[in-house]
């Protein structure tokens, strides 16, 4: 698996639980660090993202799946599967590959936004393409702040 955020996690430990070999190649860097608080989620709302990346983390490894810090350069399709590279140099070889690498923001062109981090940079439309030819944009619950 490529990706080690909460979609990643969320995947890799149904997986493991399934008693199916996971393993989550992971850069470290997910898009909400900056945010105080993690929401929506059931049992944990408000837990801070850094905390629940950590605890998910523990619950694959609980059940036998492995987390490998590093930075997914490339992937091609081989015979029986997947090779995937790493910017270390390490080679992983899966029989299937899940990509969860999130999402990058398109901030709106206000002087100063990109270079301020965390609470009040949040977007006030996102917008996204699912397949060529159904695109969608959702509001988001929060104002651009000063």
């Amino acid at each position: 698996m490529v990706g080690g955020g909460v979609a990643g996690l969320s995947a890799a430990l149904t997986l493991a639980r399934a008693r199916r070999s996971v393993l989550v190649v992971d850069s470290g860097e997910p898009r909400n660090a900056p945010a105080a608080a993690a929401h929506g989620l059931l049992s944990r709302d408000g837990v801070p993202p850094l905390g629940l990346l950590r605890i998910g983390r523990e619950e694959v490894a609980g059940y036998g799946g492995r987390i490998v810090s590093d930075r997914v350069v490339a992937a091609r399709r081989v015979a029986g599967g997947f090779v995937v590279e790493a910017a270390s140099g390490r080679r992983f070889r899966a029989r299937r590959l899940l990509v969860t690498t999130g999402l990058v923001d398109e901030l709106p062109p206000v002087p100063g936004l990109r270079e301020r981090p965390g609470p009040g940079r949040n977007e006030l439309v996102r917008k996204g393409t699912c397949s060529p030819s159904r695109r969608f944009a959702a509001l988001h619950s929060s104002a651009l702040r000063a």
